[in-house]
């Protein structure tokens, strides 16, 4: 049986993507899925557990990202938080590009997906795991990412200072 390889993409241990006050753009949680194997598998869905909800801290700083994504097409998901299992619906297909597609997906060794998990209205701090269902030679497993047990986190916006990647390095 094929196995499945997935792995958020920038989202680090370290780090919290946060929510910028007054943007349209939202926090997006790219991940890469890949089989072990020369055999292709079906992805049938995604799952988003909530682990913890709090409010978003009142002191610190908030260290904004630079850098860009890749160049892969993601297939986007919005994640809509509320209870312990969060909703995952397919994003609507922006303007000018084409449709976003709905599970079933299929990945191979040479043939990857990229999926986004777009985060539109997140108001706290946010730990929570992702687990990829998937089906190969009519056996379903899953796989379940959750940073080492730690979970990830994403946060509303938060009325701290902010402080630029780059700045941090020139002092």
């Amino acid at each position: 049986m094929a196995k499945l390889k997935a792995q958020p993409d920038l989202f680090r241990t370290s780090s919290v993507p946060v929510v910028q006050p007054g943007s349209p753009e939202p926090v997006v949680f790219p991940i890469t899925m890949q089989a072990k194997t020369e055999q292709a598998i079906v992805v049938t869905g995604v799952d988003v557990s909530v682990l913890s909800q709090r409010d978003v801290p009142t002191t610190g700083r908030i260290l904004d990202p630079g850098g860009c994504g890749g160049l892969m097409e993601p297939r986007a998901f919005d994640v809509n938080f509320g209870t312990s299992r969060a909703s995952v619906k397919p994003h609507p297909a922006r303007q000018g590009s084409k449709p976003v597609a709905d599970f079933p997906l299929k990945v191979s060794s040479a043939d990857p997906e990229q999926l986004s998990l777009i985060f539109p209205s997140v108001k706290k701090d946010i730990r929570f795991t992702v687990t990829i269902h998937w089906v190969s030679e009519g056996e379903p497993s899953s796989t379940t990412l959750d940073n080492d047990g730690q979970g990830f986190r994403v946060m509303g916006p938060a009325h701290v200072p902010h402080m630029k990647e780059a700045d941090l390095y020139s002092q």
